[in-house]
């Protein structure tokens, strides 16, 4: 007995992690009348049905537990990119990059849009879907989108009184940021220290961002209006919000989902692609149709009455060095 209970008290590995177990033993002796020494294997059953209950119990409980705890390692690895963020944001590691909008009857380079990129010295180039919900668990998102933010009056201020000065950025902020009591401060402190016209630098929201915090967001989103910037919605069509929030807010432009652009290869969706875009209009207001990437793709939403065009048929996302030579060449 005693090699049995040192053999179960060692050191276990229970999900990449050490455990003990620890082990108690006991005599059972059955009451004389209940169980009679001729009727053991009565006795002998019932111990294995008691045996197999617990196992049961055991293999449920820890089914329940296997989908609830989250495994160690990968709590290691996100306090680690916890702790790498902090460095970018000191090394100045997390970048702004463009992809550039062009006009659907022109096809002129019109504005761009600011997007995320990480230069990881470890990893190399990240993109946002690789750090920006981890930013959000540490409440770090806010720091970044307003560094995205400083990048975006930075490269606009460069841009003031060149030929590029008629282009516009527009900059992502996340329902986390948007919400905050003192956004407004945080970005009127940040760009009255750059020289540029606010009706160049659009403050661009998804439609999830007006559910958190509604009236705080919509209280901030008409304060951005009111110091000249221009507001866009993003991903118009993904399901947050109802159309009344394009009464509900004063907003320049909508950029329709992507999602409503794959759905339009059937007469339907064509037509709800052309309603949207219809409707915009009728409320004054302008239209980005995203993800464009093909020569149908293309001739679909210009023949849909759409006002700029976004995607990979034009342009990718580029680095700021990339855009200078992108631009030079994109106007021959």
């Amino acid at each position: 007995m005693r090699r049995v209970l040192w053999a179960l008290v060692l050191a276990l590995v229970f999900w990449g992690q050490p455990t003990f177990a620890e082990a108690k033993n006991g005599i059972y002796l059955p009451h004389t009348t209940s169980w009679p020494k001729t009727n053991h294997d009565w006795f002998i059953l019932t111990l294995v049905l008691c045996l197999f209950f617990a196992s049961l119990i055991v293999f449920l409980i820890g089914h329940i537990i296997r989908k609830e705890v989250v495994p160690m390692h990968k709590i290691r690895e996100e306090k680690k990119l916890t702790k790498d963020i902090l460095n970018g944001f000191e090394h100045d590691e997390f970048q702004m990059y463009l992809q550039f909008i062009v006009d659907a009857k022109t096809r002129e380079i019109a504005s761009a849009e600011a997007l995320s990129r990480w230069q990881n010295p470890e990893k190399g180039l990240l993109g946002p879907g690789q750090y920006i919900k981890n930013m959000e668990a540490a409440g770090l998102i806010s720091r970044h989108d307003f560094a995205m933010f400083e990048n975006a009056c930075r490269r606009l201020e460069a841009w003031d009184g060149t030929q590029y000065d008629n282009l516009s950025i527009s900059c992502n902020f996340t329902r986390i940021t948007l919400s905050e009591e003192n956004f407004i401060d945080k970005l009127k402190n940040i760009s009255d220290n750059y020289h540029f016209d606010k009706s160049k630098l659009a403050i661009e929201i998804t439609e999830d961002a007006m559910e958190k915090n509604r009236e705080t967001a919509m209280q901030n989103v008409r304060k951005c209006k009111e110091l000249g910037f221009r507001i866009y919605l993003d991903d118009l069509g993904s399901g947050y919000t109802s159309l009344a929030n394009l009464c509900d807010y004063p907003i320049d432009v909508v950029k329709i989902d992507r999602d409503i652009l794959l759905k339009a290869t059937t007469q339907r969706g064509k037509a709800l692609l052309s309603g949207i875009i219809a409707l915009a209009h009728s409320l004054n207001i302008e239209v980005v149709c995203e993800g464009v990437e093909t020569e149908e793709q293309n001739a679909l939403v210009t023949s849909s009455d759409c006002d700029y065009i976004q995607g990979w048929y034009y342009a990718k996302a580029l680095s700021l060095e990339e855009c200078k030579f992108f631009m030079a060449q994109y106007a021959k």
